[in-house]
Protein backbone atom coordinates (compact mmCIF):
# COMPACT_ATOMS: atom_id res chain seq x y z
CA UNK A 1 0.00 0.00 0.00
CA UNK A 2 2.47 2.73 0.75
CA UNK A 3 6.29 1.86 -0.80
CA UNK A 4 9.41 3.80 -0.16
CA UNK A 5 12.35 2.99 -2.42
CA UNK A 6 16.10 4.22 -1.72
CA UNK A 7 14.61 7.93 -1.22
CA UNK A 8 16.91 10.62 -0.73
CA UNK A 9 15.82 14.59 -0.16
CA UNK A 10 17.93 17.39 0.65
CA UNK A 11 16.27 21.11 1.05
CA UNK A 12 18.29 24.01 -1.27
CA UNK A 13 21.45 24.89 -0.19
CA UNK A 14 21.21 22.34 2.68
CA UNK A 15 22.83 19.06 3.21
CA UNK A 16 20.90 15.80 2.47
CA UNK A 17 18.22 15.76 4.90
CA UNK A 18 17.16 11.63 3.75
CA UNK A 19 19.10 9.33 2.96
CA UNK A 20 18.58 6.36 0.90
CA UNK A 21 15.14 5.73 3.05
CA UNK A 22 13.72 2.01 2.15
CA UNK A 23 10.29 0.55 3.85
CA UNK A 24 7.51 -0.70 2.95
CA UNK A 25 3.69 -0.31 4.88
CA UNK A 26 0.75 -2.88 4.28
CA UNK A 27 -3.08 -2.74 5.19
CA UNK A 28 -3.95 -2.28 8.60
CA UNK A 29 -0.38 -1.54 9.58
CA UNK A 30 0.15 1.19 11.83
CA UNK A 31 3.67 2.49 11.65
CA UNK A 32 5.67 5.01 13.87
CA UNK A 33 8.31 7.17 12.54
CA UNK A 34 10.88 8.48 15.60
CA UNK A 35 13.90 10.19 15.80
CA UNK A 36 15.57 13.60 17.55
CA UNK A 37 14.19 16.80 16.48
CA UNK A 38 15.93 17.14 13.07
CA UNK A 39 16.03 13.60 12.38
CA UNK A 40 13.51 14.19 9.09
CA UNK A 41 10.62 13.02 10.32
CA UNK A 42 8.76 15.56 9.19
CA UNK A 43 10.16 15.76 5.84
CA UNK A 44 9.53 12.22 5.29
CA UNK A 45 5.84 13.35 5.40
CA UNK A 46 5.99 15.16 3.22
CA UNK A 47 7.40 13.00 0.90
CA UNK A 48 4.98 10.49 1.43
CA UNK A 49 2.12 12.83 0.59
CA UNK A 50 3.48 14.34 -2.20
CA UNK A 51 4.64 18.02 -0.72
CA UNK A 52 7.94 17.61 -1.87
CA UNK A 53 9.77 15.42 -4.41
CA UNK A 54 12.57 13.09 -3.94
CA UNK A 55 15.83 14.08 -5.48
CA UNK A 56 16.63 9.79 -6.23
CA UNK A 57 14.46 7.05 -5.24
CA UNK A 58 10.79 6.99 -5.82
CA UNK A 59 7.61 6.47 -3.29
CA UNK A 60 4.14 4.69 -4.27
CA UNK A 61 1.18 5.89 -2.75
CA UNK A 62 -1.83 2.84 -3.28
CA UNK A 63 -0.31 2.33 -6.73
CA UNK A 64 0.59 6.21 -7.43
CA UNK A 65 3.80 7.42 -7.90
CA UNK A 66 4.01 10.39 -5.84
CA UNK A 67 6.56 11.92 -8.37
CA UNK A 68 3.90 11.84 -11.13
CA UNK A 69 0.05 12.53 -9.46
CA UNK A 70 -0.86 15.35 -8.50
CA UNK A 71 -1.03 16.27 -4.96
CA UNK A 72 -5.31 17.21 -5.56
CA UNK A 73 -5.58 13.54 -6.47
CA UNK A 74 -2.62 11.72 -4.70
CA UNK A 75 -5.02 13.06 -1.94
CA UNK A 76 -7.78 10.27 -2.44
CA UNK A 77 -5.51 7.72 -1.07
CA UNK A 78 -3.70 9.61 1.55
CA UNK A 79 -4.70 11.56 4.05
CA UNK A 80 -2.74 14.16 6.53
CA UNK A 81 -2.71 15.59 9.48
CA UNK A 82 -0.54 18.09 10.16
CA UNK A 83 1.18 18.94 13.49
CA UNK A 84 -0.15 22.68 12.92
CA UNK A 85 -3.99 22.25 13.24
CA UNK A 86 -4.98 25.51 12.32
CA UNK A 87 -2.76 25.26 9.07
CA UNK A 88 -4.88 23.07 7.05
CA UNK A 89 -8.72 24.82 7.66
CA UNK A 90 -9.84 27.04 6.64
CA UNK A 91 -13.63 26.74 5.91
CA UNK A 92 -16.13 29.28 8.27
CA UNK A 93 -17.73 26.10 10.17
CA UNK A 94 -16.66 22.91 11.50
CA UNK A 95 -19.39 21.29 9.36
CA UNK A 96 -18.26 22.74 6.32
CA UNK A 97 -14.63 21.75 6.95
CA UNK A 98 -15.26 18.34 7.54
CA UNK A 99 -18.08 18.28 4.47
CA UNK A 100 -15.10 19.81 2.06
CA UNK A 101 -13.75 16.58 1.09
CA UNK A 102 -16.46 14.65 0.28
CA UNK A 103 -17.99 17.36 -1.51
CA UNK A 104 -14.48 17.11 -4.01
CA UNK A 105 -14.97 13.37 -3.73
CA UNK A 106 -18.32 13.53 -5.63
CA UNK A 107 -21.00 13.21 -2.78
CA UNK A 108 -24.12 15.41 -2.31
CA UNK A 109 -27.41 15.32 -0.60
CA UNK A 110 -28.32 12.55 1.56
CA UNK A 111 -25.11 11.20 1.25
CA UNK A 112 -22.91 13.80 2.09
CA UNK A 113 -24.84 14.40 5.49
CA UNK A 114 -25.11 11.04 6.31
CA UNK A 115 -21.12 10.99 5.85
CA UNK A 116 -20.44 14.74 7.62
CA UNK A 117 -23.11 13.40 10.67
CA UNK A 118 -21.03 10.08 11.25
CA UNK A 119 -17.60 12.01 11.31
CA UNK A 120 -18.75 14.71 13.51
CA UNK A 121 -20.03 11.94 16.31
CA UNK A 122 -16.66 9.80 15.79
CA UNK A 123 -14.83 12.96 16.80
CA UNK A 124 -17.10 14.28 19.24
CA UNK A 125 -17.85 17.60 16.96
CA UNK A 126 -21.55 17.47 16.74
CA UNK A 127 -21.64 19.71 19.40
CA UNK A 128 -19.62 22.28 17.50
CA UNK A 129 -20.52 21.67 13.84
CA UNK A 130 -21.68 25.63 13.59
CA UNK A 131 -18.89 26.70 15.12
CA UNK A 132 -16.01 28.44 13.35
CA UNK A 133 -12.75 26.48 13.97
CA UNK A 134 -10.70 29.08 14.96
CA UNK A 135 -13.00 29.81 18.14
CA UNK A 136 -12.15 25.87 19.49
CA UNK A 137 -9.51 25.30 21.71
CA UNK A 138 -6.77 23.34 20.12
CA UNK A 139 -7.34 20.14 21.54
CA UNK A 140 -10.68 20.39 19.67
CA UNK A 141 -9.28 21.91 16.42
CA UNK A 142 -6.77 18.85 16.15
CA UNK A 143 -10.20 16.63 15.74
CA UNK A 144 -11.30 18.80 13.15
CA UNK A 145 -8.24 18.56 11.34
CA UNK A 146 -8.39 14.74 12.04
CA UNK A 147 -11.93 14.57 10.86
CA UNK A 148 -11.79 16.57 7.92
CA UNK A 149 -9.42 13.70 6.78
CA UNK A 150 -11.44 10.79 8.36
CA UNK A 151 -14.42 11.73 5.89
CA UNK A 152 -12.16 11.40 2.94
CA UNK A 153 -11.97 8.02 3.88
CA UNK A 154 -8.57 7.39 2.65
CA UNK A 155 -6.38 4.34 2.42
CA UNK A 156 -3.47 5.64 4.10
CA UNK A 157 -3.49 7.97 6.96
CA UNK A 158 -0.23 10.22 7.44
CA UNK A 159 -0.64 11.99 11.73
CA UNK A 160 2.00 14.38 12.63
CA UNK A 161 2.12 14.26 16.40
CA UNK A 162 -1.25 13.67 16.72
CA UNK A 163 -1.59 13.42 20.32
CA UNK A 164 0.35 16.30 21.25
CA UNK A 165 -1.67 19.12 23.38
CA UNK A 166 -4.69 16.41 24.04
CA UNK A 167 -5.91 15.48 27.38
CA UNK A 168 -6.20 11.95 28.92
CA UNK A 169 -9.47 11.37 27.62
CA UNK A 170 -9.40 13.25 24.41
CA UNK A 171 -6.25 10.63 23.89
CA UNK A 172 -7.95 7.90 24.65
CA UNK A 173 -10.31 8.82 22.39
CA UNK A 174 -7.97 9.64 19.37
CA UNK A 175 -6.83 6.03 19.79
CA UNK A 176 -10.29 4.54 19.88
CA UNK A 177 -10.56 6.35 16.58
CA UNK A 178 -7.02 4.81 15.12
CA UNK A 179 -8.10 1.85 16.05
CA UNK A 180 -11.54 1.83 14.24
CA UNK A 181 -9.28 2.93 11.50
CA UNK A 182 -6.63 0.10 11.19
CA UNK A 183 -9.26 -2.68 11.55
CA UNK A 184 -10.88 -1.08 8.56
CA UNK A 185 -7.87 -1.72 7.04
CA UNK A 186 -6.36 1.95 6.75
CA UNK A 187 -2.79 1.92 6.92
CA UNK A 188 -1.53 4.97 9.36
CA UNK A 189 1.40 6.19 9.54
CA UNK A 190 2.70 8.52 12.46
CA UNK A 191 5.18 10.86 13.36
CA UNK A 192 5.24 11.00 17.70
CA UNK A 193 7.88 11.84 20.00
CA UNK A 194 5.75 10.19 23.15
CA UNK A 195 6.76 7.11 23.32
CA UNK A 196 4.42 5.99 25.57
CA UNK A 197 1.64 6.75 22.37
CA UNK A 198 3.89 5.09 20.30
CA UNK A 199 4.03 1.91 22.44
CA UNK A 200 0.02 2.14 22.68
CA UNK A 201 -0.40 2.33 19.22
CA UNK A 202 2.19 1.03 17.16
CA UNK A 203 2.87 -2.60 15.38
CA UNK A 204 6.08 -1.35 14.22
CA UNK A 205 8.85 1.37 14.54
CA UNK A 206 10.76 2.98 11.73
CA UNK A 207 13.57 5.02 13.38
CA UNK A 208 16.01 7.97 11.97
CA UNK A 209 19.10 9.05 13.33
CA UNK A 210 20.76 12.11 10.86
CA UNK A 211 18.46 11.22 8.27
CA UNK A 212 19.21 7.65 7.74
CA UNK A 213 16.98 4.59 8.76
CA UNK A 214 18.74 3.18 11.36
CA UNK A 215 15.85 0.83 12.93
CA UNK A 216 12.87 -0.73 10.94
CA UNK A 217 11.65 -3.34 13.43
CA UNK A 218 8.28 -4.31 15.24
CA UNK A 219 7.31 -2.27 18.10
CA UNK A 220 8.61 -4.72 21.08
CA UNK A 221 11.48 -5.58 19.13
CA UNK A 222 12.44 -1.71 18.52
CA UNK A 223 12.32 -0.66 22.58
CA UNK A 224 14.00 -3.93 23.92
CA UNK A 225 16.80 -3.26 21.82
CA UNK A 226 18.32 -0.47 24.23
CA UNK A 227 20.97 0.07 20.58
CA UNK A 228 18.00 0.81 19.02
CA UNK A 229 16.43 3.21 20.98
CA UNK A 230 19.52 4.58 21.78
CA UNK A 231 20.99 4.96 18.25
CA UNK A 232 17.28 6.73 17.52
CA UNK A 233 17.47 9.03 20.52
CA UNK A 234 14.45 7.85 22.09
CA UNK A 235 13.18 6.92 25.84
CA UNK A 236 11.99 3.26 26.13
CA UNK A 237 8.46 3.33 27.93
CA UNK A 238 7.96 3.34 31.70
CA UNK A 239 6.23 -0.12 31.46
CA UNK A 240 9.23 -1.70 29.31
CA UNK A 241 11.82 0.17 31.75
CA UNK A 242 9.75 -1.17 34.52
CA UNK A 243 9.38 -4.91 33.37
CA UNK A 244 12.78 -4.86 32.91
CA UNK A 245 13.64 -4.07 36.63
CA UNK A 246 11.76 -6.35 38.27
CA UNK A 247 13.06 -9.20 35.83
CA UNK A 248 10.07 -9.31 34.13
CA UNK A 249 9.08 -10.03 30.69
CA UNK A 250 8.78 -7.15 28.43
CA UNK A 251 5.98 -5.07 28.57
CA UNK A 252 5.39 -2.22 26.71
CA UNK A 253 1.56 -0.37 27.90
CA UNK A 254 0.31 -0.77 31.75
CA UNK A 255 -2.13 -3.89 30.88
CA UNK A 256 0.48 -5.50 29.05
CA UNK A 257 2.98 -5.30 31.92
CA UNK A 258 0.00 -6.10 34.83
CA UNK A 259 -0.75 -8.91 32.67
CA UNK A 260 3.13 -10.24 33.05
CA UNK A 261 3.45 -9.70 36.72
CA UNK A 262 0.41 -11.36 37.23
CA UNK A 263 1.70 -14.33 34.89
CA UNK A 264 4.57 -14.20 36.94
CA UNK A 265 2.95 -14.58 40.39
CA UNK A 266 0.88 -17.25 39.40
CA UNK A 267 3.09 -19.75 39.06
Amino acid sequence: MLSVDAVTFAYPNAGVVLDDITFEASASNVLAIVGRNGAGKSTLLRLLNGLLTPQSGAIGVNGCSTVTTPVHLLARHIGTVFQAPEQQIFNPTVRAEIAFGPIQLGLTGRDLAERVDAVLERTNLSDHAASHPLDLDQATLRFVALGSVLAMRPPILLLDEPQRGLDARAIVRLASILREESSRGTCIVLVCHDMEFVAAMADRVIALADGRLVADRSTLDFFASADAAHAAGVEIPDSLALAVELELEPALTPAALARVWLRAHAR
